[in-house]
């Protein structure tokens, strides 16, 4: 097939540091082309990819308009579906004539033809069960699986409250075991009053901004266990099963669609801070191989690409139904 793929104007792909749907993409994208599809991707310069990159020629604006605009004019030829990752399914709203396949990344209802979530959590709950859900996918190569651990506490993501990086202290200052605080600041004020106070008073709890790469790597694989006490409605939790690939741990509470994710290890959902406390502790954890082929089970790349491509052939054919 030829098929577009259209990014958010945010964050090169791969991304270097945060980017969850950035990092979907790429390893959507490589898969595709290995198996020997024909992939067009709109997005930022300076991304890397393995398909025929189309840089964005306005800078980065989190501009709707301007994606749609210059999607708009410079679409190739003969193109089979376009699959749309923006943040507000822009292509897929307009109806360009060209079958349109929307990722809604976030837990949000996608008002289009032909949606795609994250999880059936979401298709259930703001999707109105409607059109199509697909669970994220890794590379298990890109992480590296480790079967012992040092003994620290690892959090990575957003640093805001939303995200609950306040729990994870909780939870190292009562289990007396370090932190180490990973991911962008995108609430200063909230940073500025209830964690950097923290930070300074307690040697045991480390910042050390944004990561990615190897660095990334080397704190998930040794990491004795990944806190993840997001307040957030998540649409999946890619952190999870990063974690997991490396064969470590992850502690969540249950938002959103996480039980589904750790529906393998429910042992792993935490219902309060207490409770994470307590498993934390006992470190009774399943073997860190058990982990890994959780993950290559359920999560793979591989997986995630037989899946859309199925969906593009349904779309495709409905396309067919439809105009014939």
């Amino acid at each position: 097939m030829k098929i577009v793929q259209v990014a958010p104007d945010v964050y090169p792909i791969p991304p270097v540091n945060y980017g969850g749907i950035e990092r979907v993409m790429y390893d959507l994208i490589e898969e595709l082309v290995r198996r020997g599809h024909e992939v067009f991707l709109y997005a930022p310069k300076g991304s890397n990819t393995s398909a025929r990159l189309i840089p964005y020629q306005h800078e980065k604006s989190w501009s709707q308009h301007e994606i749609l605009k210059y999607v708009s004019a410079t679409l190739p030829e003969d193109i089979d579906i376009i699959h749309d990752h923006t943040h507000a399914s822009i292509i897929g709203r307009v109806g360009l004539p060209v079958p349109t396949v929307c990722t809604e990344h976030f837990s949000a209802n996608c008002p289009v033809k032909y949606p795609v979530y994250a999880s059936r959590t979401v298709q259930e709950r703001y999707g109105g069960n409607q059109g199509f859900f697909i669970h994220h996918g890794i590379r298990l190569e890109d992480f590296e699986f480790k079967e012992s651990k040092e003994d620290y506490l690892f959090y990575i993501g957003k640093l805001d409250e939303s995200k609950g990086p306040q729990f994870a202290i909780k939870v190292s200052e009562r289990t007396n075991k370090m932190l180490i605080l990973a991911g962008p600041i995108h609430d200063t004020a909230y940073f500025d009053k209830a964690i950097a106070p923290v930070i300074k008073a307690n040697p045991n709890i480390i910042f050390i901004g944004e990561v990615g790469g190897r660095r990334k790597q080397d704190l998930l694989k040794n990491a004795a266990c990944v806190l993840f006490p997001t307040l957030c409605q998540e649409s999946f939790g890619l952190v999870a099963i990063e974690a997991m690939a490396c064969g470590t741990p992850v502690l969540s509470f249950p938002s959103g669609a996480v039980p589904e994710v750790l529906q393998g290890v429910p042992d792993f959902i935490c219902t309060n801070v207490d409770e994470m406390v307590q498993k934390v502790l006992s470190g009774d954890y399943p073997k860190p191989q058990l982990l890994r082929d959780y993950v290559k089970n359920n999560f793979s790349i591989e997986l995630m690409a037989d899946r859309y491509i199925k969906v593009y052939m349904q779309v495709l054919a409905l396309e067919h139904l439809y105009y014939s």
